[in-house]
C-alpha cells in the first residue's frame, strides 16, 4: 500500500513508475474523510485542486521532467493559508473568506510539485485548549482516547494515520515538536528566521517558527531543503548558510553529545527518559562521544517563554475584544494573562532570553548536540488532558512544554524523533536541539538512529482500517 510510504520511498515508486499520482492522491483523499470520522482531525478536504494537481505530476512523471516533491501529498495546518481556502486558525471569529494567495511555504511546496490535500485542525489560534469550540478536540491515532497534542493536532493525526506522508506546523512553544512526539512522528522546529512565516496567522513574532512533520527524519531534511531560505516580506529572514539534506551516515565519529539533566528529566517519566538513553546509547555506539552540558537556567524558559507568547498575542488580539465571549475560555484567560503582564516582566522576559542564549552558547562551544526528552509523557487523555508521568497526574500546561519552550526562546531549532513505546502503548520521543542554523547535524544523527531501529516505521492499528 502506497499509504505506507514516507515521502521518499513515494518518490521512488514514482520514479520506478509503480504508480500515479492520481492513484496516491484519490487513496489520501478517501483516507482524509475516512480518518477524519475517526479522529476530528480535518477542516477542509482539498479534492478538486489536489486532484487537478495530482493530474499535472502525472503528466510531469511522464514526460520526465518531475520536480522534487512531485506528486507528494501533505497536510497544512490551518493556520497557514492556501489560496482559495479559508483559514480558520480554529476559531469561530476567523476564516469568513478564502485566502487570496498561499502561504510562502505551501507555495515553496507546491513549486517544488507536493500537493496539499487537507486543511487540518488546530487549537484556537494556535493557543487555545485541547477543546476548541468550532471544532473539538482531535483525537490521537494511537489512542483514540487520548489527545493529539498542540497545536498542529490535526497534522499530527493525518501524517500519523498515514493518510499524507508528512505536514506543516507552526512551533510557538512546541507546537510542532510535541504532537510529533505523541503521534510518533519526526517533527522540525528550525532555527528562527530559518523558514518565512509569511501566509500564516500570527501569534507570537519573536518566537514563532513553521516547520514539517514527517515519518522519517530524510523526509524532514528533504521537506526542510525546499522550506528555508529568506522572503522579503518577513522581516526576519535573511540569507543562509548553505544546507544539504544529509544522507545516512556510516558512524558518527567525532560528533560531541550534551545529555543535560536536572529540570529537563527530573519531571518525566521512566519510558521517556529510557528512550532518550536509548537514543544515547545508539550514537555512542555510532562513534559519539557524550560531553558535558548543563542549562542552569533551564526552569525559567517556560514561564518566561509563556509570559512573552501570552504578551505578543494579547497584543495581536486586543483589537478583537468585542468578540472575545466566542472565544475559547483558555484563549482569553491566556490572552487576560498577556494584559495584566506588567512591562517591566516582559521586557525581562526578553533579556532573560538572551542569558538563556549565552548558556547555550556555552554548552554548544564544547557539544555539537544536545539530547533531552521532548516532553515528559505520553499522550494527555481526553477529556481533561492531564498528563501521567510514572503513575502521577500533573496539569497538561505546567508540562508539557518543560524541554520545548527552551529552543523558542533561543531560536535553536529541536528535532522530535520517536524513541519507543511505553506500556501503555503509546510513543515516546527525544529531542536532539543543535546550534542555530545546525539542523544538519541533528538529522545526520537522526538519520542514523532511525536506521539502526524501527520505531519511526511502527503503524497505529487505526491506520490499517482507514484503507
Amino acid at each position: 500500500m502506497t499509504a505506507e510510504l514516507d515521502a521518499t520511498e513515494l518518490l521512488a515508486v514514482y520514479r520506478a513508475g509503480g504508480v500515479s499520482p492520481v492513484e496516491v492522491v484519490t487513496g489520501a483523499l478517501k483516507r482524509a474523510g475516512r480518518a477524519h470520522e475517526r479522529l476530528n482531525c480535518t477542516v477542509m478536504v482539498l479534492a478538486e485542486q489536489a486532484l487537478a494537481a495530482a493530474e499535472e505530476s502525472e503528466r510531469r512523471w511522464s514526460d520526465g521532467t518531475p520536480r522534487p516533491l512531485e506528486g507528494v501529498p501533505f497536510a497544512v495546518k490551518d493556520v497557514i493559508d492556501v489560496a482559495g481556502v479559508p483559514t480558520t486558525a480554529g476559531s469561530l471569529v476567523h476564516g469568513e473568506h478564502p485566502a487570496t494567495e498561499s502561504a510562502v511555504v505551501v507555495r515553496r511546496l507546491v513549486a517544488a510539485g507536493a500537493i496539499p490535500v487537507t486543511k487540518d485542525t488546530t487549537t484556537e489560534f494556535a493557543i487555545g485548549g485541547p477543546h476548541p469550540p468550532r471544532f473539538g478536540a482531535c483525537r490521537n491515532p494511537w489512542d483514540t482516547e487520548r489527545w493529539t497534542g498542540g497545536s498542529s493536532t490535526g497534522t499530527a493525526a493525518a501524517v500519523a494515520a498515514r493518510v499524507v506522508p508528512f505536514g506543516l506546523g507552526t512551533d510557538v512553544g512546541g507546537s510542532v515538536r510535541l504532537p510529533s512526539a505523541w503521534c510518533g512522528l519526526t517533527g522540525l522546529k528550525p532555527t528562527i528566521g530559518a523558514v518565512p512565516r509569511t501566509g500564516a496567522f500570527p501569534l507570537s513574532w519573536t518566537v514563532e517558527t513553521v516547520g514539517p512533520l514527517a515519518r522519517s527524519a530524510r523526509d524532514v531534511g528533504l521537506i526542510f531543503d525546499v522550506l528555508r531560505g529568506p522572503d522579503p516580506s518577513d522581516p526576519r529572514t535573511a540569507p543562509l548558510p548553505p544546507f544539504t539534506p544529509p544522507d545516512e551516515p556510516a558512524d558518527l565519529a567525532g560528533l560531541r553529545i550534551a545529555v543535560p539533566g536536572g529540570y529537563f528529566t527530573e519531571l518525566c517519566d521512566d519510558a521517556v527518559r529510557a528512550g532518550v538513553d536509548a537514543l544515547v546509547a545508539s550514537l555512542v555506539d555510532a562513534g559519539a562521544e557524550v560531553v558535558l552540558g548543563e542549562i542552569p537556567s533551564a526552569a525559567e524558559a517556560l514561564p518566561s517563554g509563556y509570559r512573552i507568547v501570552f504578551c505578543e498575542a494579547a497584543a495581536l488580539h486586543r483589537r478583537a475584544a468585542d468578540r472575545w465571549a466566542e472565544y475559547d475560555p483558555v484563549t482569553v484567560r491566556r490572552i487576560g494573562q498577556g494584559i495584566a503582564t506588567p512591562a517591566v516582566d516582559y521586557l525581562r522576559a526578553l533579556q532573560f532570553r538572551v542569558e538563556l542564549q549565552r548558556e547555550l552558547d556555552a554548552v554548544f562551544a564544547t557539544a555539537d548536540l544536545m539530547v533531552v526528552p521532548t516532553c515528559p509523557s505520553t499522550a494527555p487523555r481526553l477529556p481533561d488532558c492531564t498528563i501521567v508521568v510514572d503513575g502521577v497526574e500533573f496539569p497538561l500546561y505546567a508540562a508539557q512544554s518543560r524541554s520545548t519552550m527552551l529552543g523558542n526562546l533561543t531560536g535553536v531549532p529541536g528535532l522530535a524523533v520517536p524513541t519507543g513505546f511505553a506500556q501503555d502503548g503509546c510513543p515516546v520521543s527525544a529531542q536532539l536541539i543543535a546550534p542555530p542554523h545546525h539542523e544538519a547535524v541533528a538529522l545526520r544523527a537522526a538519520r542514523l538512529f532511525q536506521a539502526r531501529t524501527d520505531h519511526h516505521l511502527r503503524v497505529p492499528a487505526l491506520a490499517a482500517e482507514l484503507n
